[in-house]
């Protein structure tokens, strides 16, 4: 069963603003597709990624890129409980146009780590670490804020990921697909299993085997999972009572949504809503919020925190970083040669553009 454990959410969105950040150790189960650009650092475990273009899994210190409006599941790794994530959002649009421009086809969905495509992985995790120590320290600086948001969204549109290079999805897998997309299109219709196989000309027996083949759990299941994650937002505002929201998302009344919510989550909606609340408390001064954390969380994030401290060196060429007492150096173009003067100075020439 999951629980609270390890939970914590900083919400801009609640007041407008753009950005949110959560750490958690839930198991997403359930796809989801959003405006915002996601971004997800495993600080322990494994989990699997499942998007429109390619699964696979994303371990320890590795970075998940979700570009917006891709439908997509994050969940922990069969027989691994012990995953803890740190998701960031940024949420486009709760941003004047004018900003951002046409925002879809501008990011690609990718895992990033330190050996495939360390020129994206090390600035993006460094900036994720800049952002978590200013939480932390209780930084109310907006304006440094925002240009944390920014490097984040501009580091993340950097790499364009040939889909060549992706694993190739079966025609099962496709098939699944094309389900859960119209699943998540009409999940507050009074939605069964034979709508959706008459919808993608799949006989029943087929639509049931391909569903839980793929999601591991009944078709009814899978649909109350999808209703309950869709009225998060309605649910953390607090403005509308449990059988509103229920009704709202497509659930027959307030109890089923709130046994189906503590199946999910591990917790009661109002318990949630109650967490949620704490997590947005500011001090009575108007200082910054300072990030409640436990010592697991503190431990986890701590090589994000101190790992800003170890960069020595970066441009668009070339970036130093300090490791276990080493120095250790990625360069990013084609180089020509590299010397090393008697007093320990390391020269890198480059090639001519």
């Amino acid at each position: 069963m999951k629980d609270m454990n390890g939970y914590y959410d900083f919400s801009g969105q609640k007041f407008g603003y753009p950005l949110s950040l959560s750490i958690n150790g839930f198991s997403q189960n359930v796809f989801t597709r959003q405006s915002s650009l996601e971004l997800s650092y495993v600080l322990c475990g494994e989990y699997e990624a499942v998007t429109e273009q390619f699964s696979t899994i994303v371990h320890k210190e590795e970075l998940i890129l979700i570009a917006p409006y891709e439908m997509h599941l994050l969940r922990k790794r069969c027989g691994k409980d012990d995953g803890k994530i740190l998701t960031i959002h940024i949420d486009f649009d709760r941003m004047p146009e004018s900003m951002t421009g046409e925002v879809k086809g501008q990011f690609y969905s990718g895992v990033f780590n330190s050996q495939k495509n360390p020129s994206v992985y090390f600035p993006l995790k460094r900036k994720i670490g800049e952002l978590v120590k200013m939480l932390m320290d209780g930084q109310s600086n907006l304006l440094r804020l925002n240009v944390l948001m920014a490097e984040l969204v501009c580091f993340s549109a950097r790499e364009n990921i040939s889909l060549e290079e992706l694993p190739l999805q079966s025609e099962y897998q496709e098939n699944y697909l094309k389900a859960i997309k119209y699943i998540d299109e009409h999940f507050k219709e009074p939605l069964t299993l034979q709508d959706v196989a008459d919808q993608l000309s799949f006989s029943l027996s087929y639509t049931s085997k391909l569903l839980k083949k793929y999601m591991g759990i009944p078709f009814s299941k899978y649909l109350s999972y999808v209703r309950v994650r869709a009225s998060l937002e309605a649910l953390l505002e607090g403005k509308e009572q449990i059988e509103q929201i229920a009704l709202e998302c497509g659930m027959p009344n307030g109890k089923a949504y709130t046994k189906t919510f503590r199946e999910l989550y591990g917790i009661l909606p109002s318990a949630y809503r109650r967490q949620f609340r704490q997590n947005l408390k500011y001090s009575k001064d108007e200082e910054g919020r300072v990030m409640q954390l436990d010592e697991e969380q503190k431990s986890l994030l701590f090589h994000l925190v101190e790992g800003n401290r170890q960069m020595v060196y970066e441009d668009a060429k070339l970036v130093i970083w300090k490791e276990q007492e080493k120095f250790c150096c990625q360069v990013k173009e084609m180089w020509r040669d590299v010397t090393v003067a008697a007093n320990g100075k390391i020269e890198v020439f480059f090639e001519e553009t």
